[in-house]
């Protein structure tokens, strides 16, 4: 699925954008949910005052998304790389 502006687009079947494997499409969700909580965060972050008391603990699941980010991305990236490896050339 595919944000943007408040809209959703779903990839068909069969297309080149549909996830290869159910491991892919895990990778791409906890992408995406992930990139919704940094960006609500960052605007969070944005609005508060240095000395706010609450920016330690939006600074602390910032991290914690950031951290959850890379996990899915270097994976998802190394099966994209295997999922293009195995396509055939032209």
């Amino acid at each position: 699925m595919i944000r943007k502006r408040g809209q959703s687009v779903v990839a068909e079947r069969g297309s080149f954008l549909t996830p290869s494997s159910p491991l892919l499409d895990n990778h791409f969700d906890e992408i995406l949910e992930t990139i919704e909580e940094i960006r609500g965060l960052a605007a969070l972050l944005k609005s508060r005052s240095p000395g706010d008391e609450e920016r330690e603990e939006y600074e602390g699941r910032l991290y914690v998304a950031l951290t959850h980010l890379d996990h899915h991305v270097k994976p998802a990236i190394k099966e994209w790389d295997r999922v293009v490896d195995r396509m055939p050339d032209e």
